[in-house]
């Protein structure tokens, strides 16, 4: 059976990242001629393996890519009915999608069907050739992204989360899933009480053991972030005391922006993020001023792209990992994980971003992670199908999310300290706000408490000219109202502004070059912090734009510093003239 007649939808329409590739299969499963098969035998070596070879099993990492050049190869799912063959790969075709780039655990297996001849080229190899090969790299790059993509749609790769939609860990879990592209299948218990104990006894799935996630043949009960990527095969493998050229803190848009220019100059790269790519901007809805996309992007596609770039120039990316301290030493600066694991990295570019600002607001934390986001993405878009939402915030973000979410929800209530949205919002967002009826903006109004057991029924705001109190129906509430820079790992190393922000450039003082004891006779280069060899992009620094544009620019300027500093260093251990 072909795949275009197999293709199938999940219940819920697809993602944004997921339409449209039923009418691509050629670009889903090209042929490669025999020109481009010979430029790939130049990065492999050619294997005859025999009917029923398991060529990689899921979980399986560092697979490597397989490109068939006799016989057939089956690429199969298994799960607790047994193993399902998704497509079989013919002469001229080849295995692998996203993971088989950066070596990180299957999803899907494959395995020889008949006496088969392929082409196998280890993953680091296969990033090699997508680099330099750029027509093929394109091709291969492509076709990796696409099935991602039909991955996804089509809920393939046995990973299956057990859960109700309001309770906070499942929400969680869902987010991490979902903002790191991982294709996997949701089973609500909150959908009927009959249907849930049916999923629940067919899955072996005790109502007090939730959330439960299926790993293939892992179940794991509430996992953190970490056990998740170990269960999947992302979680990175970090030798100890590794060396990098640049180590960067955090995978938004100015950390991607560092990779990606760090990575494609030749330089090692790593980058520790906690959660998922993307930071603040991966869970904008929709950028509508960045340059280049005149229709807009979503914040997660766009840091999506990035992370694919960065990997594809082979920069290492370490998911669910955070920095709990940094060492400033030269030659060498360190950088301690949690866990326990050490980095060592000759420059290091801090680009952690900010923490989500909480308002003084009653029952906050009952709700947060369930019923309080602080994002709004297509997977909070689903929770609010059909139902009255509140956004506390007047800038972008909070325009974004309520042009969004008023596609989905019933109605969007704005709430705002001031008269209005103008002073603090883009204009084209203010006049497509005021252009839909479903979104009320409600001017003067803080909220004090929220409402429910166990799920958001209402809030309590009030106006803050008259003092007079009222009740507002609400399922959701939706912050935006600023953030708090991301810098306790740094401590006392780094020069701060009032508010914690790092100081970079000309705002260093000659009293902060003092007292961090800078050694140069220079001073700091622009995004340069106190340390030498240390920069600072992004929101995280003191006096940056929060824009993406300039979170991007900012973080791709870092590895022109980078490069300079690199080579004082060099000059610094040369020997002195003897003469």
């Amino acid at each position: 059976m072909s795949l275009k007649k197999n293709w199938t939808r999940p219940s819920e329409p697809p993602p944004p990242w997921a339409a449209g590739t039923e009418s691509r299969y050629h670009e889903l499963y090209p042929e490669l001629t025999e020109e481009q098969i010979n430029i790939a035998r130049r990065y492999g070596e050619e294997r005859k393996v025999t009917d029923g070879t398991l060529l990689w099993d899921v979980g399986d990492r560092d697979t490597g890519f397989f490109l068939v050049r006799s016989g057939e190869i089956e690429i199969f799912r298994r799960d607790k009915n047994g193993e399902r063959v998704i497509v079989t790969h013919r002469p001229g075709h080849y295995g692998g999608e996203l993971v088989t780039m950066s070596g990180r655990g299957a999803l899907l297996g494959g395995r020889a069907k008949g006496q088969t001849r392929v082409v196998v080229v280890s993953s680091e190899k296969l990033r090699e050739l997508i680099a330099t090969e750029s027509t093929l790299g394109e091709t291969i790059l492509l076709s990796f992204i696409l099935r991602r993509m039909r991955m996804i749609a089509e809920q393939l790769g046995g990973v299956i989360l057990v859960g109700s939609s309001a309770e906070r860990d499942t929400a969680r879990i869902r987010t991490f899933l979902t903002r790191n592209g991982i294709p996997h299948a949701f089973v609500d218990t909150d959908d009927s009480a009959e249907d849930a104990e049916e999923r629940l006894q067919a899955l072996d799935a005790a109502a007090d053991h939730l959330p439960l996630l299926l790993c293939g043949d892992q179940r794991v009960t509430n996992p953190s972030n970490r056990d998740i990527a170990e269960c999947l095969g992302y979680a990175a493998e970090i030798r100890q005391d590794a060396e990098f050229d640049v180590a960067i803190t955090g995978a938004g848009a100015a950390g991607l922006a560092a990779a990606v220019y760090a990575a494609s100059e030749g330089l090692s790269v790593i980058v520790i993020e906690t959660c998922a790519p993307g930071g603040q901007a991966g869970t904008s809805s929709k950028i509508e001023n960045y340059l280049g996309f005149p229709t807009g992007i979503s914040g997660q596609a766009l840091a999506g792209r990035a992370y694919i770039q960065a990997q594809k120039f082979g920069a290492e990316i370490a998911i669910a990992r955070q920095v709990i301290a940094l060492h400033c030493r030269q030659p060498s600066h360190t950088l301690e994980l949690d866990g326990g694991d050490r980095i060592k990295a000759r420059s290091v570019v801090i680009t952690s971003g900010a923490v989500y600002r909480r308002p003084q607001i009653e029952r906050l934390d009952a709700f947060e992670g369930s019923g309080v986001h602080y994002g709004a993405s297509y997977i909070e878009g689903q929770f609010c199908r059909g139902k009255d939402v509140a956004i506390i915030g007047g800038g972008n973000s909070a325009g974004q999310a309520a042009v969004f979410l008023s596609a989905r929800a019933k109605t969007v209530y704005i709430l705002v300290r001031d008269a209005g949205l103008a002073e603090t919002m883009s204009n084209y967002l203010v006049r497509r706000i005021d252009k839909l009826a479903n979104i009320n903006l409600l001017p003067h109004t803080e909220a004090l408490r929220i409402e429910g057991q166990g799920r958001i029924s209402a809030l309590v705001v009030r106006d803050n000219r008259t003092g007079e109190t009222r009740r507002l129906e609400a399922s959701h509430l939706f912050i935006f109202i600023g953030a708090n820079p991301a810098t306790d790992f740094a401590g006392s190393s780094l020069g701060l502004d009032k508010e914690g922000f790092v100081k970079t450039g000309n705002t260093l003082t000659t009293e902060d070059l003092c007292c961090a004891k800078w050694p140069l006779e220079r001073r700091p280069y622009l995004l340069e912090t106190s340390v030498p060899g240390i920069f600072a992009a992004g929101d995280v620094r003191s006096g940056s734009v929060k824009r993406v544009a300039t979170a991007v620019g900012e973080g791709a300027m870092c590895v022109q510093f980078i490069h300079q500093t690199l080579t004082e260093s060099v000059n610094d251990d040369k020997p002195g003239d003897a003469t």
